[in-house]
């Protein structure tokens, strides 16, 4: 397991990278700009860092010569995470001193194993189920995940991204209940009325219909469900709002392992069952 320092100012890519990191067992450090970026590689001192060249005020290469002139940082691996597309770029980056350039946008199923092949054999993890392959949803109708009587219990996966559904239903294979998928608040409220449902893991931020807005309605139909919420976004009023007043049983921020998430589950169908009975 490495320590992986991202340095970029799109929340949204910092969000991805840090979940695809996690989901690998990796842990994401993250900094939205040059000057905290640094700061961050000499308190945290990385295994490895991928940073943004096009950063605001401070940018990359600054970030790279101000890593390599410190002694503590000079052998951490710095790669350069940037969309520079013009002939001559890559050498322009490699030639300036970073270990390694990743195209953007990144390709989510190559992205780890990209910063992996830079990492120390001591950093880098030993092999494991989620380093293989991951399968996405290929149709947007929700579905099991793989075969089970239709009397077990049902956890539903809510997240506009295909992406992130495949990586979540690859961290539950093998779980004892099924998993159905839906990308949109609309799907899964479509879901909710036509399969019995135990536990909802919804994301936050999706367009049209909100996470919190899915398990409002979800709470108001279904009672006796357990609503959970999966977010890395860093304002966190709305989802806490949603805590406070019942609409969510409890809130995880990306990214979340396979062993963690697998434990949370759990949880929540253990919480379920103490509401059905009572």
């Amino acid at each position: 397991m490495a320590r992986i320092l991202i340095i970029e100012d799109n929340p949204a890519n910092i969000e991805l990278m840090s979940f695809l990191l996690g989901a690998y067992g990796h842990t994401p450090l993250s900094a939205a700009d040059g000057p905290r970026g640094v700061a961050a590689a000499r308190s945290e001192r990385p295994d490895l860092v991928a940073c943004d060249v096009n950063l605001p005020g401070m940018d990359g290469f600054a970030v790279l010569a101000a890593l390599k002139a410190d002694p503590l940082l000079a052998g951490v691996p710095v790669l350069a995470v940037t969309a520079l597309a013009m002939a001559g770029d890559r050498e322009k980056v490699l030639a300036a001193g970073f270990d390694g350039y990743i195209s953007k946008p990144i390709e989510p199923e190559s992205f780890v194993a990209e910063l992996e092949a830079f990492l120390a054999p001591a950093s880098a993890p030993a092999p494991a189920p989620m380093a293989q392959p991951i399968a996405v949803p290929a149709a947007a109708a929700p579905a099991p995940v793989r075969a089970a009587e239709s009397a077990a219990r049902t956890l539903l996966l809510v997240d506009d991204d295909r992406f992130m559904l495949g990586v979540l239903n690859d961290m539950l294979v093998g779980q004892p209940y099924r998993v159905l998928s839906a990308c949109s608040g609309e799907e899964a409220l479509d879901v909710l009325d036509h399969e019995a449902v135990e536990v909802i893991l919804c994301d936050q931020a999706m367009p049209g219909m909100r996470g919190t807005e899915v398990l409002a309605r979800a709470a108001e139909r279904y009672p006796k469900t357990v609503r959970l919420m999966l977010s890395g976004q860093p304002d966190l009023n709305e989802i806490e709002a949603a805590i406070a007043s019942g609409v969510a049983d409890d809130h995880y921020v990306k990214p979340l392992g396979a062993r963690m998430l697998r434990e949370r589950i759990d949880e929540a169908f253990r919480l379920q069952s103490q509401r059905a009975a009572a």
